[in-house]
């Protein structure tokens, strides 16, 4: 399943040093990146924290982009994350299009840390996610196999039998017992795109886990 890179940066900043000191630098030392300052402080207004806007200029295959740059909370300190990449010339850029410009950021910025003053690191998820990368703990992914294999018939009919039903909640248990971090709109997609599934039933899916998850929530604060 095709998905938007999710891109995670650590800085290693002195007390005296700020995330637009580093964006601004990286600008100065490109020829593809600008940094846009005053837009910047507008949207660190708007976040309340830190954040910064980078400019990709067009050229190199890709689209002229913004890059919106803010602080990863919850977090440890000093890390940063891609809010957001927009277009400068166009409505929208599809996956594929945000994808090249998330992919050009991180291989300039990786390249230009290695051999500035300014110690870091950026991480960037894979664009072509499996369900591994959907669910990533095993325990969970185990339980949601058994309910993905229960038709045995049409992997890609949506099992509705009262008992695979109930091993589609003890998935949505599982996620809970286990504090696992997995976005339901995912599975849905995945359902859809690698396993061919009716996009109603796919739906269907989403609403159960997220219905599931609420109720168990509550429960544990009941």
């Amino acid at each position: 399943m095709k998905a938007q890179v999710e891109i995670l940066i650590r800085l290693g900043l002195d007390e005296d040093k700020t995330l637009h000191d580093v964006l601004s630098q990286f600008a100065r030392d490109s020829k593809v990146w600008s940094f846009q300052k005053t837009e910047s402080e507008t949207y660190q207004m708007h976040i309340g924290g830190e954040g910064g806007y980078l400019v990709c200029k067009l050229g190199r295959g890709i689209k002229g982009a913004l890059v919106a740059i803010a602080v990863a909370k919850n977090k440890r300190p000093n890390t940063f994350y891609v809010a957001n990449i927009v277009p400068r010339d166009c409505f929208q850029l599809t996956i594929v299009e945000y994808n090249a410009v998330g992919l050009a950021f991180v291989r300039d910025f990786k390249k230009w840390l290695k051999k500035s003053s300014f110690d870091g690191n950026v991480h960037c998820t894979n664009a072509n996610k499996t369900l591994a990368d959907i669910v990533p703990g095993e325990k969970c992914r185990e339980y949601f196999e058994r309910y993905l294999n229960s038709s045995i018939w049409d992997s890609s009919t949506l099992p509705t039998h009262p008992s695979d039903i109930e091993k589609l909640d003890v998935f949505i248990c599982a996620l809970i017992r286990y504090g696992a971090d997995v976005s339901s709109d995912e599975i849905e997609r995945h359902l859809i795109a690698d396993r061919k599934w009716k996009p109603a039933d796919a739906a269907w899916v989403r609403r159960r886990i997220d219905t599931g998850l609420d109720v168990l929530r509550v429960d544990r604060k009941f």
